[in-house]
């Protein structure tokens, strides 16, 4: 996965630096990385290129730890709510409804401490800034992203509007037929 953003400021004499990228839909769940005021995604990195303020950067981080944090989030929570609701049904409908809620909870616990103790201390965990950006080089990114989006958002409105067409086709065919067995 690879990610453009600015140099927002540096820290600890430049060692570090808070990069801040746009948000991403995906960004909702993830919590790896701090949320700005200003709508962006921050992120301290170590400052491998020394880069200063201003400056734009490539930050990139493997796609197989971006699935496994993933895994972790969504997955771990879910296992458990499972098993409490399996679990909870042998007895009676309430303790399958606590026992759920406890399995999400415990879940999320889970994930935090494996987090905080093992993924944060953990640096293949961590996202490394792989090369200074020129402005313009930036622009031609968005630009392609943007296109890209505006291409998908686009073909999911046809299949849907497609989809749609051919549920109310389906409806009144359904709707002639019961008319005429009346008859």
């Amino acid at each position: 996965m690879v990610e453009r953003g600015v140099v927002a400021k540096l820290k600890s004499k430049g060692k570090f630096a808070v990069v801040e990228f746009d948000r991403h839909a995906a960004c909702d769940s993830c919590h790896m990385c701090a949320v700005t005021p200003k709508g962006k995604v921050s992120v301290t990195l170590p400052n491998t290129l020394n880069a200063q303020v201003g400056d734009f950067v490539e930050v990139q981080m493997s796609e197989r730890i971006v699935l496994t944090a993933a895994f972790l989030v969504y997955f771990v929570p879910l296992v458990l709510a499972g098993i409490g609701l399996g679990l909870g049904f042998i007895y009676n409908v309430w303790l399958a409804l606590g026992l759920t809620l406890g399995g999400v909870v415990i879940g999320f616990v889970i994930t935090y401490l494996l987090d905080k103790f093992v993924v944060r201390k953990n640096e293949k965990y961590t996202p490394v800034m792989t090369r200074l950006m020129t402005e313009q080089e930036v622009i031609a990114a968005k630009e392609e992203e943007i296109t890209t989006e505006i291409f998908r958002q686009a073909e999911r409105q046809i299949l849907l509007r497609t989809v749609d067409l051919q549920w109310m086709d389906h409806i009144d065919a359904l709707d002639q037929l019961s008319q005429s067995i009346r008859m």
